[in-house]
């Protein structure tokens, strides 16, 4: 891959639980090229909207809490992240790199963008790549298990967190859960992995771009594959068959531990039954080329399945010379009915379940650019989508609290009380309330204290003085 900027981040946020309404307070961006030489950096923080509730047990632990005074508001936030990632890839692509990113960092900053009326893709767009070293460290756990001193859970497998893993090849933690530490943490640790497990480190970043990332199932002819959607792990030998017509994002990989004659015969229904349940006992596996995959080329690394190479390379040929099973295989991939996103009432929720128009989009740029508050409001009348009105209420609100017409204040005020005062998929004061008081008992040092004490005044503040601090 020709690429030359690679663009590590790593956020602090409100809480870790409520992703959809769970906000960045604190964003570290380095850009650096391919030897890990520092170009720029962006290092920028905000105060929590007033209808996202921070938690106590999240500030106790990245110690953050002058966020909680901050004048510098998300909006703002958010549109400099934006701006600064455009300026660094505008004139050469680069690689995003996060550490658990695609579950958390990566989707925070996906989200609010969009909240934000930002372009949310910009690190899988306009030929960017994005990788989460997360996938990478757990196949060194497996590949290269001397490398690395892992710290083990009590069910004896290598805890893969950031902070465990950086201790562990020497580096200093003590402040770690600060983002721009925490930044700095993840490239050693690339830079670490890139010297010591090259031919890894090149075949993972091959999985950056869903092109390069096509071009890597295709060349190699025996993948191994390590699935753990949870503190669990499977590992699985596969070819990649091809493609699924009808979403191009899946990769379609039959598991070669299994008898072939068994496989090829299978028929229409017994595939399809397969391909709709591929995590299960099932010969089928299908991998989203959108995002990191623990993969690796077997024929480089030694790893033990349970067979014979020769035996995996001769069942992976045997797949792969057959034309018009693969043909059959993946008709059935595009012939399935196709899952769509869940309705979510919340426009904080919807990112993916409808895009905005190019219209809006449009007048989402001018939005941005327009100075003049009054021209503002009345680009907002013309968008068509009501989820972009409502998010363009939140921004004038941080923008201009004093004069917005009443209106949107009406709307802040409603906004702000029912996230304080109501259940619903975000926190509730009433649950927060309930752990500082648990938490009191736990503070041992005075920084630990004086955190607490600032996000108990915090919380101490009903939401109209909070809108009125705002």
């Amino acid at each position: 891959m020709n690429i030359e900027n690679l663009i590590f981040s790593d956020t602090e946020t409100t809480g870790k639980d409520h992703l959809d309404f769970n906000q960045i307070i604190q964003s570290s961006s380095v850009l650096t090229d391919t030897d890990f030489i520092k170009r720029d950096e962006h290092n920028v923080s905000c105060r929590p909207l007033p209808w996202n509730l921070p938690s106590p047990e999240s500030y106790l632990i990245h110690k953050q809490d002058a966020t909680l005074d901050s004048r510098y508001h998300h909006y703002e936030m958010m549109k400099s992240i934006h701006n600064k990632w455009n300026l660094w890839t505008g004139t050469s692509p680069g690689i995003f790199i996060t550490y658990n990113g695609h579950r958390f960092d990566e989707e925070l900053y996906r989200k609010q963008f969009f909240w934000n009326l930002l372009d949310p893709f910009v690190t899988n767009t306009n030929g960017n790549g994005r990788i989460d070293l997360l996938y990478l460290v757990r196949l060194v756990s497996q590949l290269k298990p001397a490398l690395i001193p892992f710290e083990l859970n009590k069910k004896g497998n290598p805890i893969c967190s950031l902070s465990s893993v950086a201790h562990a090849i020497g580096m200093d933690t003590a402040n770690a859960h600060d983002a721009r530490f925490d930044v700095e943490l993840l490239i050693t640790m690339t830079k670490f992995l890139k010297e010591e497990v090259g031919d890894l480190f090149e075949d993972f970043i091959q999985q950056s771009t869903k092109d390069s990332f096509k071009n890597f199932l295709l060349e190699t002819k025996v993948l191994g594959y390590r699935y753990q959607p949870y503190g669990t792990f499977w590992n699985y030998p596969l070819t990649c068959l091809g493609f699924n017509p009808s979403n191009p994002n899946e990769a379609i990989c039959v598991d070669l531990s299994y008898p072939v004659d068994e496989i090829i015969n299978l028929e229409y229904r017994e595939i399809t039954h397969y391909l709709s349940k591929p995590y299960t006992e099932s010969p089928f596996k299908i991998i989203k080329i959108n995002q990191s995959q623990s993969l690796f080329d077997i024929s480089k690394f030694d790893f033990d399945f349970g067979m014979d190479p020769s035996e995996m390379n001769s069942h992976a040929t045997s797949y792969l010379s057959n034309f018009e099973w693969r043909n059959k295989i993946l008709f059935a991939a595009s012939d399935m009915e196709r899952k769509s996103w869940p309705y979510r009432e919340h426009i904080e929720q919807t990112i993916y379940q409808k895009f905005f128009s190019q219209n809006d989009k449009e007048l989402f740029r001018q939005f941005h650019e327009e100075r003049d508050l009054k021209k503002k409001i009345i680009l907002v009348h013309q968008f068509n989508d009501y989820r972009a009105k409502e998010f363009a209420y939140r921004i004038l609100f941080q923008i201009a609290p004093k004069s917005i017409g009443s209106d949107i204040k009406e709307y802040i005020l409603k906004l702000t009380h029912t996230r304080w005062e109501s259940k619903g998929p975000w926190p509730l004061r009433e649950e927060y309330m309930e752990e500082i008081e648990r938490l009191k008992e736990t503070l041992l040092t005075h920084e630990e204290k004086k955190v607490f004490s600032s996000i108990e005044r915090y919380f101490s503040l009903n939401e109209a003085q909070i809108l009125k601090i705002a």
